[in-house]
């Protein structure tokens, strides 16, 4: 009784601390495998990986740049109209960025599966394990991916709105 209660304590623990982490934590833990030296797959792999490597970036790069938007609304940061109209030209280029990205993702998505149902038919069989296991990684990157974007436009989209309303503009 003793053994069950203490496995049922770690195992909600563990789910605590999973369902506790941003989506950018879950991002940096995610681990990059190694080539499965089947190049469709390692492609696959490298660019949804890479795609994550790009939005983790412009993760923290958003954050330091809505800081300006916290320190404008709270009082704390002195600013001009023209300073606040070249914020919401930088939060319009990222969330542009942002709906690149997300086009990206749709097309990885559809990459992914298509290769995992053509896995079966690697060559030399001995690599159908390495490619389908890397391949699934790969997927939740893009995952992954996908929440972030989604995440990062929410608040660029947010933001644009609190600045325009900070000096007095219609948003576009």
């Amino acid at each position: 009784m003793k053994t069950l209660f203490s496995i049922l304590v770690v195992t909600i623990l563990s789910f605590s601390l999973v369902l506790g982490q941003s989506t950018r934590e879950e991002a940096k833990k995610l681990q990059k495998p190694k080539d499965s030296g089947i190049t469709d797959y390692d492609a696959f792999k490298n660019s949804s990986f890479g795609l994550l490597s790009e939005l983790i970036k412009t993760d923290e790069n958003y954050e330091k740049t809505k800081a300006n938007v916290s320190g404008y609304l709270e009082g704390g940061q002195e600013y001009s109209v023209d300073q606040v109209k070249t914020d919401i030209g930088e939060f319009k280029k990222l969330k542009k960025s942002l709906e690149n990205m997300d086009e990206r993702v749709i097309s990885l998505t559809k990459e992914g599966n298509d290769l995992l149902q053509n896995a079966s038919n690697v060559k030399p069989v001995t690599k159908v394990k390495a490619a389908t296991s890397n391949t699934k990684k790969a997927l939740q990157a893009v995952d992954l991916s996908k929440s972030m974007i989604s995440e990062i436009t929410e608040g660029v989209v947010g933001d644009i709105t609190k600045l325009s309303s900070l000096i007095g503009e219609e948003e576009e």
